[in-house]
């Protein structure tokens, strides 16, 4: 008689653990997302100031200028999504960045077609970072991955607006 509830322990147990498995775990904190992102924020700017020079084309000194603005807002609503008002000032330019600005700057004026090629490189890092942030193991604030997932929309607006974009 002990064996079959045994049994029925058993598989009833099996079948919890299993499911533990499918449940969601975030695991990313808001000062792990901000570590990613700010540097990469940081790198937008820069190539930002790269477009509003291109002044033998209006629309793209325009776009830049709007990009700008744009993150700017960005960077103020992650500060207080994540109480970070700080960081962003304090954060610098990764190496791989400043290789790459370098890089950018050697031929005056730069090349629109390589700025064209790091601004779609940056839009997508930051749809990745905000896909990962909102996902299975994103941010554990509910309010802030929930922040992370509504901006995905507007980095690939960001995104395919500047892959629309001829010189």
């Amino acid at each position: 008689m002990k064996y079959p509830q045994f049994c029925l322990f058993l598989i009833v147990s099996l079948f919890l653990l299993g499911c533990k498995h499918d449940q969601t775990e975030f695991a990313m904190h808001d000062r792990e997302f901000t570590d990613s992102v700010y540097p990469e924020m940081q790198y937008q700017q820069q190539l930002n100031l790269e477009l509003q020079k291109m002044a033998d084309a209006p629309e793209i000194k325009g776009l830049g200028i709007r990009r700008e603005n744009e993150n700017q807002a960005y960077i103020q609503q992650l500060a207080a999504n994540t109480n970070t008002q700080d960081q962003f000032s304090q954060t610098s330019l990764k190496e791989e960045h400043l290789q790459k600005l370098t890089l950018l700057r050697q031929h005056y004026p730069v090349q629109f077609e390589q700025l064209h090629s790091l601004l779609i490189d940056s839009d997508q890092k930051m749809i990745e970072f905000h896909v990962k942030a909102a996902g299975s193991s994103g941010l554990l604030n509910p309010d802030f991955r929930a922040w992370a997932e509504a901006k995905i929309a507007h980095w690939t607006a960001a995104l395919n607006e500047i892959q629309g974009l001829k010189k």
